[in-house]
């Protein structure tokens, strides 16, 4: 690989660390879906690639170091795969952190406790992103996530999906 087939795009990642924002696998060879695939990446995963190619379809293909060795589809080119992690996100993910968006239509419910009948804190619209730090299964088996952005609070797993910042 030559440092003609280095781009820009690659190194917007702080240390080359991307957010993955769409499902999708990892392969075995820089041939893409032409390789086997011998993993999957969920939206939130964090990765980091040390180098890229094209695949045999012209499509620019990334080589993995972490979480596993493998080739990845590139955000440059198509729909956005990856998005740059900064120095800020990269700490928060190291901590724990995961990133949920609220899908619910009125928004969420953010309560004092994991208990559902404890203080209401606040309504968080759809599509605000929320900082998950913990989790827990109420007795009735309701997964709750315990948030510290945009407020700090606990707040009903069925209504947020999995994101990425």
């Amino acid at each position: 690989m030559t440092n003609q087939m280095q781009r820009e795009a690659f190194t917007k990642g702080f240390e080359n660390k991307w957010m993955v924002c769409e499902d999708g696998g990892i392969f075995l060879e820089p041939s893409g879906k032409h390789s086997e695939r011998i993993g999957e990446l969920k939206v939130g995963d964090v990765v980091e690639a040390d180098a890229e190619t094209f695949d045999p379809d012209n499509k620019v293909i990334w080589r993995l170091k972490a979480p596993m060795e493998g080739w990845i589809y590139a955000p440059v080119r198509g729909p956005k795969t990856c998005v740059p992690l900064t120095a800020e996100t990269l700490k928060l993910t190291q901590d724990g952190v995961k990133f949920y968006k609220v899908t619910g239509k009125k928004g969420t419910i953010v309560r004092a406790e994991k208990e559902l009948d404890s203080e209401q804190v606040k309504i968080i619209p759809q599509d605000s992103v929320c900082y998950v730090v913990d989790e827990a299964t109420l007795d009735s088996g309701k997964e709750r996530f315990k948030i510290n952005k945009p407020v700090e609070g606990w707040i009903t797993q069925s209504q947020v999906t999995r994101w990425y910042c």
